[in-house]
């Protein structure tokens, strides 16, 4: 982020973030902040208003009041392309990877890396896209996934890693990851790997995670939001306050 920052505890902040379809309000009046290298968990059943405060902070849709925040500084999202030239990634719910494609045609899609030929016509560096990957999967432990495999042959938690590393792995590096339904449709031993892989992002990066696993959302955040019918019900670091019966309660 370009400019001077003012000083501030928080990587991002919103403030009193309201979402109204015509009578309807999806959104009321959320206000809280994440700090560096925070695991934040958002967590409510469905229709509780998480789907869209993430569609906010990551410029698909526009708050009908409210402000955001990051390091101090106002800003307005009109895209989510805005929101990643801002730093923030999300890695979304149904993962948005092409099941005909291969591995590296995934984690390059939409920016390839090219080199000229002759001096005038640019060609896909297959090279250096191939080197890419690698990297970045052997960074978060996945050096066994061919990168020439078609997604629809990769199991969920490699499916999991390989949408992971294209969201963390770009230029420029992310301050903020969002995490939408992470755990959503995986085994047992699946979740156990996506818990690895926020404790590896949160050693460089500040962390969101959307959940209505309150279980899931316990064993790996640092922090927890829960979100009923638009509004925010309860606010707590980890083990902090009520037992895991009593916060289910107010889901």
């Amino acid at each position: 982020m370009k400019g001077e920052r003012k000083m501030s505890e928080f990587v991002m902040e919103c403030k009193n973030i309201t979402k109204s379809y015509g009578h309807v309000q999806a959104l009321k009046n959320i206000t809280f902040g994440l700090r560096e290298n925070e695991v934040l968990g958002i967590v409510g059943d469905n229709g509780a208003g998480k789907s869209t405060l993430i569609k906010i902070i990551r410029g698909a849709i526009e708050p009908t009041s409210g402000e955001i925040f990051l390091r101090g500084e106002r800003v307005i999202f009109h895209s989510p392309r805005d929101a990643m030239n801002h730093g923030i990634q999300c890695v979304y719910q149904d993962l948005a990877l092409v099941n005909k494609l291969s591995v590296i045609d995934n984690f390059f899609l939409g920016r390839e890396i090219e080199k000229d030929v002759l001096g005038f016509l640019p060609v896909l560096n297959e090279m250096a896209m191939g080197e890419g990957v690698l990297l970045a999967l052997r960074e978060m432990g996945y050096e066994e996934i061919d990168i020439e495999e078609k997604i629809s042959n990769l199991s969920g938690g490699q499916r999991q890693a390989v949408a992971i590393a294209r969201a963390v792995f770009t230029e420029p590096e992310p301050d903020i990851v969002l995490m939408d339904e992470p755990t959503s449709a995986l085994s047992e031993k699946g979740k156990q790997k996506v818990f690895q892989f926020v404790e590896f992002l949160k050693q460089k990066h500040s962390v969101i995670l959307v959940s209505h696993d309150l279980n899931a959302a316990l064993q790996v955040c640092d922090r927890i939001i829960i979100l009923k019918l638009g509004e925010i019900v309860f606010e707590s670091n980890v083990h902090d306050g009520l037992s895991v019966q009593q916060l289910i309660s107010l889901m």
